[in-house]
């Protein structure tokens, strides 16, 4: 490790001007888990070659000081680079969770400048492994989500091409095993013929950290990243702000009808719940029934038609006496196909 930051320092002055050379806020002088991880991610990149590990360790430290990664991450980007991603959540197996949308973007603005589409993926990676937790056991790498509805089939411009090519190299080179699995959403069909031409080029062990879904395929994508933890607009349960619940939800496939219940109370307390059909539409209704023999239930919501596009439905009855919060889904619209609803709640005392 002296040889490699006396590399650094050799190559690059603004090396030499820090206090102490680190790695994504890790000291990689200091002693401890987080610096192991860290180190041998750069030796399993290099295939256990200590000296081609060593290189590529020393020009990270020279491409992180000459451009002011450290920096980067509290730096305010031009507009056009905000509101298309979030950073939240982890996937079933524990990675942070990166989603980026592309869709809305200005595809000249954003993809016709490099170096500053360089810098926006760059502040985007260095602010998802913040998340990690560096302690032995826990996941070293990330899941990136590409949402790609809205995306126009144009999308593979000479333009885009130039920017993804740079990005791809400079995580390629100072990124090394950071990549955990890549999830596509919303992938058009055309994009999902060239992946699997492309893809029989592309080592075993690399194409299965890509995962590639067409619309409406929640029950996949929950099957690798949590409804708390899939935003709405993805058919999800994590609302921007955040709802008041915080508990883990629950999927159900609906073929004609399925009675679910929301919540138990014993006592008296107010029930807060929240549901959604994922992809079409489905009925529901939402009903109190008392613990006691014979009491009448509560209409808490009226059977109405609830539509993917009107996102996440929630509410609140107060229950005088102990029973449960019920919801009954109906798909009276076509039984041959089944409906993906997702819903949570929970009893405040």
């Amino acid at each position: 490790i002296p040889k490699v930051i006396a590399k650094a320092k050799e190559e690059s002055e603004e090396a030499q001007a820090l206090d102490k050379q680190s790695i994504w806020g890790i000291d990689i002088e200091a002693e401890g888990d987080a610096t192991d991880i860290l180190l041998l991610k750069f030796l399993r990149a290099e295939e256990l070659d200590v000296e081609k590990a060593a290189d590529r360790i020393a020009a990270s430290l020279v491409f992180r000081a000459d451009c002011h990664i450290d920096e980067l991450t509290k730096a305010e980007l031009p507009e056009h680079f905000q509101g298309h991603d979030t950073i939240e959540g982890l996937d079933i197996e524990g990675r942070p969770v990166m989603i980026s949308r592309f869709g809305g973007m200005d595809l000249k603005a954003v993809f016709g400048d490099v170096e500053a589409f360089v810098r926006y993926r760059a502040q985007l990676m260095e602010r998802a492994i913040l998340k990690l937790s560096w302690k032995k056991g826990d996941m070293e790498d990330l899941c990136q989500v590409h949402d790609y509805s809205g995306v126009p089939l144009i999308f593979q411009t000479a333009e885009v091409k130039g920017a993804v090519s740079a990005v791809s190299k400079v995580f390629a080179e100072h990124y090394p095993e950071t990549k955990g699995k890549t999830i596509f959403v919303n992938f058009p069909a055309a994009f999902s013929k060239l992946w699997k031409a492309f893809s029989v080029f592309i080592p075993e062990r690399t194409r299965k950290k890509f995962l590639i879904l067409g619309e409406q395929d929640q029950a996949t994508l929950f099957d690798h990243i949590a409804p708390e933890a899939v935003p709405e607009v993805l058919g999800g349960m994590m609302r921007s702000p955040p709802g008041p619940l915080t508990c883990p939800c629950k999927v159900i496939h609906v073929k004609s009808e399925e009675v679910v219940t929301l919540a138990e109370a014993e006592v008296p307390a107010t029930i807060v719940w929240e549901l959604r059909v994922c992809s079409l539409q489905v009925a529901y209704e939402v009903i109190f029934v008392p613990k006691e023999d014979g009491a009448a239930a509560d209409i808490v919501k009226p059977k109405e038609l609830l539509q993917a596009t009107d996102g996440i439905v929630s509410g609140e009855y107060f229950c005088k006496a102990a029973g449960k919060l019920q919801c009954t889904f109906r798909n009276e619209k076509a039984w041959f196909k089944w409906r993906l609803c997702t819903f949570r709640a929970e009893a405040k005392f």
